[in-house]
């Protein structure tokens, strides 16, 4: 029973082994594809842009939103990212740089907890319930979109509030949902998001 439990094994790794070396792109591009999710959008009342992204493509993707009227606010939260900085000073002076107006942002400066996608949205969900909005768009790069609505869909039903939210997924230069594998950044994010995947699940 074991040496056909094994062959049977061996074969099904021989065969994907096969498919991926004949089909590579077609592969490896469903393998990054898993990560995402997205959401056809109407307008809420607020956007909420994520931390995490050092190119800055989450906050251009958010503003590129509020500049087509998906949204009346700019929302994003912040952490201590070295002595004496907040990323959250350098998220308003980008989304101010990119044209979204100082009365139309709010920020949560402290993230309290684990400096996670679920830390993260705690401190979201707690200044919204504060704002008295009752729904917001997501923003995250596209690589973090499925774990990003998971988080977010799980903290508001615990919550047991009405808001309603969506996702979308901005495009991210360092890390395309295609070709992600030519690069190190790109292979070490896509690795990194099924790690983190697999935690969130094992977690909550």
């Amino acid at each position: 029973m074991k040496k056909k439990v094994f062959s049977s094994t061996l074969a099904i790794a021989g065969l994907f082994f096969l498919v991926l070396y004949l089909f590579p792109e077609f592969i490896l591009t469903k393998f990054s594809k898993v990560l995402t999710y997205e959401d056809a959008l109407v307008p809420a009342e607020a956007i909420v842009v994520l931390t995490g992204s050092h190119s800055g493509n989450r906050m251009s993707g958010g503003a590129l939103l509020f500049k087509k009227g998906f949204g009346k606010f700019v929302v994003f939260a912040g952490y201590e990212i070295y002595p004496g900085t907040n990323v959250s000073v350098l998220m308003k002076k980008y989304a101010v740089q990119l044209g979204v107006p100082e009365k139309n942002i709010l920020i949560k400066p402290e993230i309290s907890g684990d400096l996670s996608t679920w830390g993260e949205g705690q401190a979201i969900l707690k200044l919204l319930e504060e704002k008295d909005i009752k729904s917001f768009i997501l923003v995250t790069s596209k690589f973090h979109t499925r774990r990003a609505h998971a988080v977010y869909k799980k903290l508001i039903n615990e919550s047991r509030t009405n808001i309603k939210f969506q996702v979308y997924g901005a495009k991210d230069p360092d890390i395309p949902i295609k070709n992600w594998w030519k690069t190190r950044v790109g292979k070490k994010a896509i690795f990194m998001e099924y790690l983190k995947t697999l935690n969130y699940i094992l977690e909550h």
